[in-house]
């Protein structure tokens, strides 16, 4: 026969066992005490290590699931040293253009595959930016096209959004480029944006953010920004940083 004391120490575990119940576990496993199922967490974790932190983009994805999570900031967009353009370090990404010569819609970046290339982006109505074509056209004759490529890209521009894919007046734009690059008699071909599906905006927009006529980027063989300006004084920046990338 058991003492009374045993008998309260029996109540007691039987009361607290009753108190905390069983944890949530899977189909078919028996019931889990808190402090066992906290032991396991603990030691879980300790196996799986710190959670790695979050990126912007992951910390952007999970919001508005309707639960907070720890992790930091998303990051400052990162300052530009240019007004026009891509910024220096920067790559060339591809985007869909029309030959104004052939009518024939690629894209120019990839056509040109591993060579450094000259990419100039300015208005058709812009009497500068047809002096920077030729002169251009100069620099590649300079190194050889068999080392550097150059296209010109036609843009139009929009008050409050800077030189973006034409969609007015298509047709004649097309035209004038076309005449544009007979009347210089240059090699390098003279480009337009093409539609993006009907959407205002797409990679030449997005991407490269023109805001000026005049603006003149070359990338390197890896299509990273090694030269970035608007309507430079003169080219000598550029023919150092083809001869940079080129040695």
């Amino acid at each position: 026969m058991s003492s009374p004391t045993t008998d309260r120490r029996r109540s007691t575990l039987l009361i607290a066992a009753m108190l905390l119940g069983p944890l949530a576990c899977d189909e078919g496993e028996a019931p889990m005490s808190s402090a066992a199922a906290a032991s396991e967490q603990a030691e879980g974790e300790a196996k799986l290590g710190p959670e790695p932190a979050d990126t912007g983009a992951k910390v952007a994805a999970k919001a508005g699931d309707g639960h907070s999570h720890a992790g930091p900031a998303a990051a400052e967009p990162e300052a530009r040293s240019v007004a026009s353009g891509l910024d220096v370090g920067q790559r060339l990404l591809p985007f869909d253009i029309i030959n104004a010569s052939s009518g024939k819609r690629y894209c120019q970046i990839c056509e040109y595959g591993p060579f450094p290339v000259i990419m100039a982006v300015g208005t058709v109505d812009d009497p500068e930016f047809r002096k920077d074509i030729v002169a251009l056209e100069a620099v590649v004759d300079k190194f050889g096209s068999d080392k550097i490529r150059a296209f010109a890209v036609l843009a139009e521009s929009a008050e409050g959004e800077g030189l973006i894919t034409p969609h007015a007046d298509r047709e004649a734009l097309m035209a004038q480029a076309k005449a544009m690059r007979e009347e210089l008699g240059v090699r390098m071909p003279v480009v337009v944006p093409a539609p993006n599906d009907g959407k205002v905006r797409g990679t030449f927009e997005d991407h490269y953010r023109v805001s000026q006529s005049r603006t003149i980027m070359f990338a390197d063989r890896r299509k990273q920004v090694k030269f970035s300006a608007i309507a430079p004084l003169d080219l000598s920046a550029l023919e150092a940083a083809i001869s940079d990338a080129l040695s």
